[in-house]
Protein backbone atom coordinates (compact mmCIF):
# COMPACT_ATOMS: atom_id res chain seq x y z
CA UNK A 1 0.00 0.00 0.00
CA UNK A 2 1.41 3.57 -1.24
CA UNK A 3 1.69 5.82 1.54
CA UNK A 4 -0.72 9.09 0.84
CA UNK A 5 0.10 12.49 -0.05
CA UNK A 6 0.02 13.48 3.87
CA UNK A 7 1.95 10.44 5.11
CA UNK A 8 4.64 11.37 2.93
CA UNK A 9 4.52 15.22 3.87
CA UNK A 10 5.14 14.12 7.02
CA UNK A 11 8.06 11.50 6.44
CA UNK A 12 9.97 14.47 4.06
CA UNK A 13 9.29 16.83 7.24
CA UNK A 14 11.05 14.27 9.79
CA UNK A 15 13.82 13.86 7.18
CA UNK A 16 14.53 17.51 6.19
CA UNK A 17 15.02 18.88 9.82
CA UNK A 18 15.81 15.62 12.18
CA UNK A 19 18.99 16.33 14.40
CA UNK A 20 21.25 12.97 14.45
CA UNK A 21 23.26 12.24 17.31
CA UNK A 22 26.09 10.39 16.46
CA UNK A 23 28.03 9.43 20.08
CA UNK A 24 31.39 7.42 19.09
CA UNK A 25 35.20 7.99 20.03
CA UNK A 26 36.53 6.52 16.86
CA UNK A 27 36.51 9.27 14.31
CA UNK A 28 36.38 7.55 11.42
CA UNK A 29 33.05 6.35 12.59
CA UNK A 30 31.70 9.82 12.85
CA UNK A 31 33.22 10.48 9.53
CA UNK A 32 31.60 7.71 7.65
CA UNK A 33 28.34 7.73 9.45
CA UNK A 34 28.56 11.90 8.46
CA UNK A 35 29.30 10.76 4.94
CA UNK A 36 26.17 8.90 4.39
CA UNK A 37 23.38 11.04 6.54
CA UNK A 38 24.12 14.62 5.08
CA UNK A 39 23.62 13.94 1.70
CA UNK A 40 20.11 13.02 3.17
CA UNK A 41 19.69 16.41 4.66
CA UNK A 42 20.06 15.42 8.44
CA UNK A 43 21.65 17.78 10.72
CA UNK A 44 24.83 15.95 12.76
CA UNK A 45 25.22 16.09 16.24
CA UNK A 46 28.63 15.31 17.24
CA UNK A 47 29.43 13.46 21.35
CA UNK A 48 32.76 11.58 21.52
CA UNK A 49 31.66 9.49 24.94
CA UNK A 50 28.74 8.87 26.69
CA UNK A 51 28.96 11.74 29.46
CA UNK A 52 29.05 14.35 26.96
CA UNK A 53 26.05 12.53 25.11
CA UNK A 54 23.59 13.17 28.26
CA UNK A 55 25.00 16.28 28.26
CA UNK A 56 24.24 17.51 24.76
CA UNK A 57 21.02 15.46 25.28
CA UNK A 58 20.02 17.45 28.47
CA UNK A 59 20.61 20.70 27.00
CA UNK A 60 19.46 20.12 23.27
CA UNK A 61 17.08 16.76 22.55
CA UNK A 62 18.18 15.23 18.68
CA UNK A 63 15.42 13.81 17.08
CA UNK A 64 17.30 10.59 16.51
CA UNK A 65 20.90 8.81 18.60
CA UNK A 66 23.58 6.88 16.99
CA UNK A 67 25.07 5.82 19.92
CA UNK A 68 28.23 3.09 19.88
CA UNK A 69 28.40 0.59 22.73
CA UNK A 70 31.71 0.86 23.64
CA UNK A 71 32.23 4.10 24.98
CA UNK A 72 34.59 5.61 27.33
CA UNK A 73 33.55 7.38 31.12
CA UNK A 74 29.87 5.53 30.30
CA UNK A 75 29.38 3.11 27.75
CA UNK A 76 26.36 2.56 25.89
CA UNK A 77 24.25 0.47 27.67
CA UNK A 78 24.26 2.48 30.63
CA UNK A 79 23.72 5.91 28.04
CA UNK A 80 20.68 4.19 26.26
CA UNK A 81 19.14 3.20 30.06
CA UNK A 82 19.67 6.43 30.91
CA UNK A 83 17.98 7.78 28.34
CA UNK A 84 15.32 5.44 28.20
CA UNK A 85 14.72 5.72 31.98
CA UNK A 86 13.77 9.55 31.89
CA UNK A 87 10.28 11.07 31.35
CA UNK A 88 11.60 13.98 28.86
CA UNK A 89 13.86 11.43 26.55
CA UNK A 90 12.36 7.91 26.25
CA UNK A 91 10.92 8.81 23.32
CA UNK A 92 13.72 9.42 21.50
CA UNK A 93 14.83 6.68 19.17
CA UNK A 94 18.51 5.19 19.59
CA UNK A 95 20.34 3.10 17.50
CA UNK A 96 22.81 1.07 18.74
CA UNK A 97 26.29 0.43 16.58
CA UNK A 98 28.43 -2.14 17.56
CA UNK A 99 31.33 -4.50 16.40
CA UNK A 100 29.81 -7.03 18.46
CA UNK A 101 28.23 -10.29 16.81
CA UNK A 102 27.44 -12.24 19.52
CA UNK A 103 23.19 -12.60 20.34
CA UNK A 104 23.56 -11.69 23.89
CA UNK A 105 24.72 -8.53 22.89
CA UNK A 106 22.09 -7.28 20.81
CA UNK A 107 19.68 -8.89 23.66
CA UNK A 108 21.47 -6.88 25.92
CA UNK A 109 21.47 -3.60 23.53
CA UNK A 110 17.54 -4.06 23.63
CA UNK A 111 17.13 -4.42 27.21
CA UNK A 112 18.84 -1.19 27.34
CA UNK A 113 15.69 0.15 25.66
CA UNK A 114 17.33 0.68 22.23
CA UNK A 115 15.20 0.99 19.61
CA UNK A 116 17.36 -1.04 16.88
CA UNK A 117 21.11 -1.97 16.62
CA UNK A 118 23.57 -1.86 13.56
CA UNK A 119 26.82 -3.98 13.59
CA UNK A 120 29.82 -2.76 11.70
CA UNK A 121 30.90 -2.37 8.94
CA UNK A 122 27.43 -1.26 7.91
CA UNK A 123 25.87 -0.49 5.04
CA UNK A 124 24.41 2.89 3.29
CA UNK A 125 21.46 1.67 2.63
CA UNK A 126 20.82 -0.28 5.33
CA UNK A 127 21.32 2.60 7.55
CA UNK A 128 19.28 5.27 6.09
CA UNK A 129 15.88 2.72 5.80
CA UNK A 130 16.77 2.29 10.11
CA UNK A 131 16.59 5.97 10.45
CA UNK A 132 14.29 7.31 8.12
CA UNK A 133 11.96 4.51 9.53
CA UNK A 134 12.35 5.65 13.19
CA UNK A 135 12.27 9.63 12.52
CA UNK A 136 8.89 8.67 11.07
CA UNK A 137 7.54 6.80 13.76
CA UNK A 138 9.07 9.07 16.56
CA UNK A 139 7.32 12.18 13.80
CA UNK A 140 3.86 10.70 14.73
CA UNK A 141 4.36 9.80 18.51
CA UNK A 142 5.28 13.89 18.43
CA UNK A 143 1.85 14.65 16.65
CA UNK A 144 -0.08 13.06 18.74
CA UNK A 145 1.62 14.29 21.59
CA UNK A 146 1.11 17.56 20.10
CA UNK A 147 -2.61 16.98 19.43
CA UNK A 148 -3.15 15.39 22.76
CA UNK A 149 -2.01 18.82 23.85
CA UNK A 150 -3.98 20.96 21.84
CA UNK A 151 -6.49 18.71 22.76
CA UNK A 152 -5.89 19.29 26.24
CA UNK A 153 -6.30 23.01 25.86
CA UNK A 154 -9.31 22.63 23.98
CA UNK A 155 -10.84 20.53 27.03
CA UNK A 156 -10.02 23.09 29.34
CA UNK A 157 -11.56 26.03 27.42
CA UNK A 158 -14.64 23.92 27.18
CA UNK A 159 -14.73 23.43 30.81
CA UNK A 160 -13.80 26.81 31.19
CA UNK A 161 -16.92 27.73 29.05
CA UNK A 162 -19.34 25.70 30.85
CA UNK A 163 -18.38 27.01 33.97
CA UNK A 164 -18.81 30.43 32.83
CA UNK A 165 -21.94 29.17 31.34
CA UNK A 166 -23.55 28.06 34.56
CA UNK A 167 -22.49 31.22 35.97
CA UNK A 168 -24.25 33.29 33.69
CA UNK A 169 -26.93 31.29 33.74
CA UNK A 170 -27.10 31.35 38.04
CA UNK A 171 -26.87 34.81 37.60
CA UNK A 172 -29.25 35.56 34.80
CA UNK A 173 -32.40 33.02 37.09
CA UNK A 174 -31.68 35.54 40.16
CA UNK A 175 -32.12 38.12 38.21
CA UNK A 176 -35.17 37.33 36.75
CA UNK A 177 -36.52 35.86 39.64
CA UNK A 178 -36.42 39.02 41.89
CA UNK A 179 -39.54 40.73 39.14
CA UNK A 180 -41.35 37.11 39.82
CA UNK A 181 -41.08 37.38 43.23
CA UNK A 182 -42.60 40.83 43.35
CA UNK A 183 -45.25 40.30 40.98
CA UNK A 184 -46.47 36.70 42.86
CA UNK A 185 -46.08 38.51 46.26
CA UNK A 186 -48.34 42.00 44.69
CA UNK A 187 -50.80 39.42 43.47
CA UNK A 188 -51.34 37.71 46.64
CA UNK A 189 -50.99 41.45 48.58
CA UNK A 190 -54.32 42.18 45.78
CA UNK A 191 -56.21 39.25 46.86
CA UNK A 192 -55.70 39.74 50.70
CA UNK A 193 -56.47 43.20 50.84
CA UNK A 194 -59.62 42.90 48.41
CA UNK A 195 -62.41 43.78 50.70
CA UNK A 196 -60.28 46.29 52.92
CA UNK A 197 -59.72 49.45 50.50
CA UNK A 198 -59.76 48.18 47.20
CA UNK A 199 -59.15 51.11 45.66
CA UNK A 200 -55.86 52.27 46.71
CA UNK A 201 -54.59 48.98 47.40
CA UNK A 202 -55.31 47.39 44.13
CA UNK A 203 -53.72 50.94 42.24
CA UNK A 204 -50.11 49.99 44.50
CA UNK A 205 -50.45 46.33 43.10
CA UNK A 206 -51.23 46.73 40.19
CA UNK A 207 -48.36 49.39 39.34
CA UNK A 208 -45.80 47.65 41.24
CA UNK A 209 -47.09 43.69 38.97
CA UNK A 210 -46.84 46.81 36.06
CA UNK A 211 -42.88 47.52 36.70
CA UNK A 212 -41.86 44.18 37.33
CA UNK A 213 -43.44 43.14 34.34
CA UNK A 214 -41.67 45.70 32.34
CA UNK A 215 -38.44 44.63 33.63
CA UNK A 216 -38.65 40.97 33.21
CA UNK A 217 -39.67 41.56 29.67
CA UNK A 218 -36.71 43.63 29.50
CA UNK A 219 -34.42 41.18 31.03
CA UNK A 220 -35.78 38.63 28.38
CA UNK A 221 -35.64 40.30 25.22
CA UNK A 222 -31.72 41.58 26.23
CA UNK A 223 -31.14 37.49 26.51
CA UNK A 224 -32.75 37.39 22.98
CA UNK A 225 -31.48 40.23 21.41
CA UNK A 226 -27.62 40.00 22.89
CA UNK A 227 -27.54 36.58 20.86
CA UNK A 228 -28.57 38.57 17.48
CA UNK A 229 -26.43 41.29 17.85
CA UNK A 230 -23.29 38.74 18.64
CA UNK A 231 -24.52 36.67 15.32
CA UNK A 232 -25.22 40.23 13.16
CA UNK A 233 -28.47 39.32 12.19
CA UNK A 234 -30.64 42.03 14.08
CA UNK A 235 -32.43 44.50 11.75
CA UNK A 236 -31.40 48.30 12.58
CA UNK A 237 -33.53 50.93 11.47
CA UNK A 238 -31.93 54.44 12.40
CA UNK A 239 -34.61 57.32 12.72
CA UNK A 240 -34.39 61.16 13.59
CA UNK A 241 -34.85 60.91 17.44
CA UNK A 242 -34.93 63.74 19.96
CA UNK A 243 -32.36 62.91 22.35
CA UNK A 244 -33.82 65.11 24.94
CA UNK A 245 -37.41 64.30 25.16
CA UNK A 246 -37.07 60.51 25.29
CA UNK A 247 -34.39 60.63 28.65
CA UNK A 248 -36.85 63.02 30.33
CA UNK A 249 -39.72 60.88 30.05
CA UNK A 250 -37.29 57.42 31.13
CA UNK A 251 -36.20 59.71 34.10
CA UNK A 252 -39.97 60.30 35.15
CA UNK A 253 -40.59 56.78 34.86
CA UNK A 254 -37.47 55.92 37.06
CA UNK A 255 -38.29 58.61 39.65
CA UNK A 256 -41.59 57.61 40.06
CA UNK A 257 -40.59 54.37 41.81
CA UNK A 258 -40.60 54.49 45.39
CA UNK A 259 -37.40 53.08 45.84
CA UNK A 260 -35.81 55.82 43.65
CA UNK A 261 -37.92 58.71 45.03
CA UNK A 262 -35.41 59.90 47.39
CA UNK A 263 -32.22 60.02 44.56
CA UNK A 264 -32.04 63.80 43.29
CA UNK A 265 -31.96 63.78 38.66
CA UNK A 266 -29.28 67.14 37.98
CA UNK A 267 -30.59 67.22 34.35
CA UNK A 268 -28.29 69.57 31.63
CA UNK A 269 -29.54 69.10 28.49
CA UNK A 270 -28.43 71.51 25.20
CA UNK A 271 -31.31 72.50 23.47
CA UNK A 272 -29.79 73.44 20.17
CA UNK A 273 -28.46 69.49 19.72
CA UNK A 274 -29.10 67.32 16.38
CA UNK A 275 -31.17 64.68 16.35
CA UNK A 276 -29.88 61.72 16.89
CA UNK A 277 -29.82 59.01 14.30
CA UNK A 278 -30.96 55.79 15.95
CA UNK A 279 -33.36 52.79 16.21
CA UNK A 280 -35.52 54.31 18.45
CA UNK A 281 -36.93 51.01 19.97
CA UNK A 282 -33.67 49.35 20.21
CA UNK A 283 -32.22 52.64 21.57
CA UNK A 284 -34.75 53.19 24.36
CA UNK A 285 -33.98 49.88 25.74
CA UNK A 286 -30.37 51.28 25.75
CA UNK A 287 -31.50 54.17 27.92
CA UNK A 288 -33.64 51.88 30.12
CA UNK A 289 -31.15 49.18 30.99
CA UNK A 290 -28.34 52.12 31.40
CA UNK A 291 -30.53 53.99 33.96
CA UNK A 292 -31.66 51.04 35.13
CA UNK A 293 -28.23 49.55 36.68
CA UNK A 294 -27.23 53.67 37.63
CA UNK A 295 -30.50 53.70 39.60
CA UNK A 296 -29.91 51.04 41.48
CA UNK A 297 -26.33 51.20 41.68
CA UNK A 298 -27.27 55.22 43.65
CA UNK A 299 -27.64 54.88 46.99
CA UNK A 300 -30.76 56.83 48.61
CA UNK A 301 -30.21 60.70 48.86
CA UNK A 302 -27.41 60.83 46.74
CA UNK A 303 -27.66 62.08 42.95
CA UNK A 304 -27.26 61.61 39.31
CA UNK A 305 -26.49 64.11 36.88
CA UNK A 306 -26.81 63.57 32.65
CA UNK A 307 -25.67 66.14 30.66
CA UNK A 308 -25.37 66.46 26.69
CA UNK A 309 -23.11 67.95 24.45
CA UNK A 310 -22.01 67.73 20.81
CA UNK A 311 -18.61 66.23 19.56
CA UNK A 312 -15.90 66.98 17.12
CA UNK A 313 -17.01 63.80 15.35
CA UNK A 314 -20.59 64.71 14.55
CA UNK A 315 -21.81 62.69 17.20
CA UNK A 316 -24.25 63.42 20.49
CA UNK A 317 -22.80 62.58 23.63
CA UNK A 318 -24.75 61.39 26.91
CA UNK A 319 -23.02 61.90 29.90
CA UNK A 320 -24.51 60.25 33.47
CA UNK A 321 -22.17 60.53 36.19
CA UNK A 322 -23.85 59.19 39.74
CA UNK A 323 -22.81 58.93 43.43
CA UNK A 324 -21.96 55.36 44.77
CA UNK A 325 -19.54 52.63 44.83
CA UNK A 326 -16.35 53.40 42.01
CA UNK A 327 -15.96 50.89 39.76
CA UNK A 328 -11.91 50.64 39.37
CA UNK A 329 -9.81 50.80 36.17
CA UNK A 330 -9.88 46.79 35.81
CA UNK A 331 -13.37 46.32 35.80
CA UNK A 332 -14.10 49.19 33.67
CA UNK A 333 -14.10 47.38 30.34
CA UNK A 334 -15.35 44.53 31.73
CA UNK A 335 -18.52 45.59 33.35
CA UNK A 336 -19.73 45.92 29.43
CA UNK A 337 -18.57 42.47 28.59
CA UNK A 338 -20.22 39.15 29.08
CA UNK A 339 -17.98 36.79 29.88
CA UNK A 340 -16.67 38.83 32.77
CA UNK A 341 -20.11 39.26 34.80
CA UNK A 342 -19.23 35.91 37.15
CA UNK A 343 -16.17 37.84 37.69
CA UNK A 344 -17.32 41.50 38.38
CA UNK A 345 -19.78 39.63 41.55
CA UNK A 346 -16.77 37.49 43.18
CA UNK A 347 -15.27 40.77 43.03
CA UNK A 348 -18.08 42.61 45.08
CA UNK A 349 -19.16 44.68 42.22
CA UNK A 350 -22.90 44.50 40.92
CA UNK A 351 -23.35 43.23 37.30
CA UNK A 352 -26.13 44.53 35.37
CA UNK A 353 -29.39 42.82 36.13
CA UNK A 354 -30.16 40.40 32.86
CA UNK A 355 -26.94 41.30 31.13
CA UNK A 356 -28.51 45.08 30.96
CA UNK A 357 -24.87 46.68 29.57
CA UNK A 358 -24.11 43.84 27.87
CA UNK A 359 -26.96 44.35 25.47
CA UNK A 360 -26.22 48.47 25.75
CA UNK A 361 -22.79 48.13 24.25
CA UNK A 362 -23.58 45.20 21.56
CA UNK A 363 -26.92 47.54 20.55
CA UNK A 364 -24.68 50.99 20.67
CA UNK A 365 -22.41 49.36 18.51
CA UNK A 366 -25.11 48.04 15.88
CA UNK A 367 -26.11 51.45 15.89
CA UNK A 368 -22.33 52.82 15.22
CA UNK A 369 -22.37 54.57 18.60
CA UNK A 370 -20.27 53.61 21.83
CA UNK A 371 -21.19 53.39 25.27
CA UNK A 372 -18.17 53.26 28.04
CA UNK A 373 -17.32 54.54 31.58
CA UNK A 374 -15.06 58.05 31.67
CA UNK A 375 -11.44 57.03 32.15
CA UNK A 376 -10.57 60.27 33.11
CA UNK A 377 -13.11 60.34 36.15
CA UNK A 378 -12.15 58.98 39.33
CA UNK A 379 -14.25 60.87 41.98
CA UNK A 380 -17.76 59.39 40.49
CA UNK A 381 -18.92 56.64 37.74
CA UNK A 382 -19.47 58.63 34.52
CA UNK A 383 -21.44 56.61 31.54
CA UNK A 384 -20.68 58.01 28.34
CA UNK A 385 -22.60 57.50 25.34
CA UNK A 386 -21.78 58.56 22.12
CA UNK A 387 -24.91 58.54 19.86
CA UNK A 388 -24.58 59.29 16.28
CA UNK A 389 -26.49 61.74 14.17
CA UNK A 390 -27.52 61.28 10.75
CA UNK A 391 -24.46 62.94 9.20
CA UNK A 392 -21.78 60.56 11.42
CA UNK A 393 -24.16 57.45 10.93
CA UNK A 394 -23.42 58.33 6.98
CA UNK A 395 -20.10 58.62 7.24
CA UNK A 396 -19.72 55.65 9.03
CA UNK A 397 -21.54 53.46 6.60
CA UNK A 398 -19.09 55.46 3.72
CA UNK A 399 -16.09 54.33 5.26
CA UNK A 400 -17.38 50.86 6.20
CA UNK A 401 -18.76 49.07 2.56
CA UNK A 402 -18.96 46.04 3.47
CA UNK A 403 -21.58 46.62 6.40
Amino acid sequence: MKPGRDEKEMIEKSKNISKVLVVDDSQESVDLLEYFLKPAGYNIIKARDGAEALDIVEKDPPDIILLDIMLPKINGYEVCEKLKKRQSTFHIPIIMITVLKELKDKIKALEAGADDFLSKPFDSVELLTRVKSLLRIKYYHDEIIKRNQELEKQKEALLREDLLKKELTNLIIHDMKNPLFVIQGNLQMMEMNRELSPSETSDLYTQRIARSSRSLLRMILNLLDISRLEQKKMEIEPVPTDLNSMVSDIIESFKDIPEHQSKSVHLKMREALSKIFVDKEIFERVLENCFNYIFQNTPEFMSIEIETAGTETDRIQLQISHDGKIIPEPFREKIFLKNAQPELKKAGYKPARGLGLIFCRLAMEAQNGKIYLDPSNTEKNRFILEIPTRESYKKNITASPGK
